[in-house]
Order: structure tokens, then C-alpha cells, then sequence
């Protein structure tokens, strides 16, 4: 069967690796889209999907041609009169508006179970029991099942502290994916927020150390409460610093990965970019000799300010986050 993933646009290579190594053989990628084929049972891959770090939402696809041939026979399998069930539709490129497809999707499905049971399945827009996913790319009408669940999985239970700024955990994870965090003994977030970073090193990851700072004293409180309902708080060391003065505070580090404040909706930029340059020149003193620093931010003017700290840049790229297109940028010690 062939299986459609949502993950952050940006970070689809990440959430490519996990998905094979749940065994789904991968097939293409795009912004914010994988597709891949799964050849065992249905609840495995549910069950192992509900456990994975990086992927948002996932369909399973049953149908793919013209919307004129559309044939549902499979949602026999997973629906009956006594079930409530909604069609979520999407459009890409020319064809019909998303409400239409819809709307001409669950007219088919509404026959379907009634030509079956003799009677017609309730639409419930607000609160289904099934949700039938239909989309229509350049013409081609495909047609699917949702199977994690309408609340995307980035959203993780533990998150009951919020920062105005906080990273998406499918994003934190793959932060540290790319940073190295399997290999690392000592992980640092110097600007911690709420906690996502390093919460998300214990749960996946597993580090001997993980360190949790910020400035604000609110916020670190706000990392201990999401901590304790994660259940990892005895495995953070949490502290009230200056990421400025992180070689004062712990040193020899691995691995740091932050999301620093941008300044672009409230604040200074240029006040951020002297705090990069002061926490760059830090950091390049708390790192251990190969020790990387990974940081998210749409600021393309911490690449110099790294460099002239004698951090080296390693790689670069493009992810998207909250509303902006942001640089992800791992650096390291030489």
C-alpha cells in the first residue's frame, strides 16, 4: 500500500530515514511530503508511526486516477451507518475547489455504505470517527485514509508550558538528528525557552548529559513542568545562565542546539546579532575540540558572526518554521 507523510517542509530527508527504518520502503520527497510503500499490517504501521519523531500526518492511499472513475470500494473495510466519518479534500494546481471535491467524495462514500448496509453513514465535520483524505494534483484525483489521527503528531503531550516562540518537536528532534545527538555525551540548549530541545534529547537520543539554560527564570521553570510530564526531569541539569557566558557554566560540550530569538516580531535585530556574536564567541570556548553547534534562525547574518568566532560552518539549509522560511546552520569546533 502506498503511504503519504506530512512532515516540516524542510526536514523531509530526516523524516525519510525514520520511515525506512519502520520498513517503509521510501519512494520521493517534496516540500513538507514523503511518499513511500508499506507492505505489512495496517495496525503495525499505525502502532509505529504513532511513535515516530518526525512525521506530522499520514494517509494511507487506495486511489489514484480521474475523479469520473473514482472508485471507493475499500471504505467498506472501515466504515459502517454507525459511524461518522468527514472528507478532508486539498488542491494542487487547476481543478476543482477543495469544498467540491469534497463535497462530490462523500456523496460516493455515502452511497457506497448505504448500497451496503442499507443505510447512509453520518457526516460530521467537526468530530469524525473516519476521516477519507482526497486531494487532486494537476488533474490526478487521489484518495485515502487518515491514520494518525487529526491532531498532527508534532504536537507532543508533554508540551502543557508553551514559549511565544517554541520549535515545533519534529523540528527539535531533527535539529539534533543533524547535529550528531546519537553520538554525543554532553548536549547543551543555552537558550532553552520551554524545554523542547532538551526534552526531546533525553526521549530520543538518550545522552549521559543534557543541559537546559535560559536567562529567564520563567522559562526554565516552564522547562522543569514539561520535563516532570515528560517524566525525564531527573535526566536534565536546568539552570538559570547567560548564553553568553556558557564556557562560565559547563564546558568540553558535544553538542549545542538552540532556537536563539530572531528579533524580527518584537525586539531588535541588531540587538539579536550582538547577542549571537557574544554567544558565538562562548560557545566556541565551551565546545570540545569537533564539538558542533546547530542553531535555527532566518538572521543569514550568523554565518559571519560563527566564522569570525573561528567556528566553522559545516552545513546549511532551508526549513520552515512557524510562518518563516528560517536557515538552519551547524557549525563546528575545529
Amino acid at each position: 500500500m502506498k503511504i503519504l507523510i506530512t512532515t516540516n517542509p524542510g526536514l523531509e530527508d530526516i523524516c525519510s530515514r525514520e520511515l525506512e527504518s519502520i520498513g517503509i520502503k521510501l519512494l520521493y520527497f517534496q516540500e513538507g511530503r514523503v511518499e513511500g510503500e508499506w507492505k505489512g499490517d495496517l495496525e503495525e504501521l499505525v502502532w509505529s508511526l504513532e511513535r515516530s519523531k518526525t512525521v506530522h500526518k499520514a494517509f494511507v492511499l487506495f486511489y489514484e486516477g480521474s475523479l469520473e472513475n473514482v472508485r471507493l470500494d475499500w471504505v467498506r473495510e472501515f466504515l459502517t451507518p454507525y459511524h461518522t466519518f468527514a472528507v478532508r479534500a486539498e488542491r494542487i494546481g487547476e481543478g476543482l475547489p477543495s469544498p467540491e471535491l469534497a463535497s462530490k467524495i462523500g456523496e460516493k462514500v455515502i452511497n457506497i455504505i448505504k448500497e451496503t448496509y442499507g443505510k447512509a453513514p453520518k457526516v460530521n465535520l467537526d468530530h469524525p470517527s473516519l476521516v477519507i483524505y482526497s486531494e487532486q494534483r494537476f488533474g490526478k484525483v487521489r484518495v485515502g485514509l487518515l491514520i494518525t489521527g487529526e491532531e498532527s503528531l508534532h504536537r507532543r503531550y508533554y508540551r502543557i508550558r508553551e514559549h511565544m516562540a517554541s520549535l515545533k518537536p519534529s523540528i527539535a528532534y531533527s535539529l539534533l538528528y543533524l547535529g550528531g545527538a546519537m553520538d554525543a555525551n554532553r548536549i547543551v540548549d543555552p537558550m532553552c525557552g520551554s524545554g523542547t530541545i532538551a526534552i526531546e534529547a533525553v526521549l530520543g537520543f538518550a545522552p549521559p548529559e543534557v543541559y537546559c539554560f535560559d536567562i529567564n527564570k520563567k522559562y526554565v521553570m516552564d522547562a522543569i513542568t514539561n520535563a516532570k510530564v515528560a517524566r525525564v526531569k531527573e535526566m536534565i541539569t536546568f539552570g538559570v545562565h547567560d548564553a553568553t557566558q556558557l564556557h562560565e557554566v559547563v564546558d568540553n560540550i558535544d553538542l549545542i542546539v538552540t532556537n536563539p530569538p530572531y528579533g524580527i516580531r518584537m525586539g531588535s535585530p541588531k540587538k539579536v546579532l550582538k547577542l549571537y556574536e557574544k554567544f558565538f564567541e562562548s560557545s566556541f570556548k565551551a565546545l570540545r575540540g569537533g564539538g558542533k553547534l546547530v542553531m535555527i534562525t532566518p538572521l543569514t547574518e550568523a554565518k559571519l558572526l560563527a566564522q569570525r568566532a573561528g567556528l566553522v560552518l559545516v552545513h546549511e539549509r532551508d526549513v520552515y518554521h512557524g510562518d518563516l522560511w528560517t536557515k538552519v546552520f551547524i557549525f563546528q569546533r575545529p
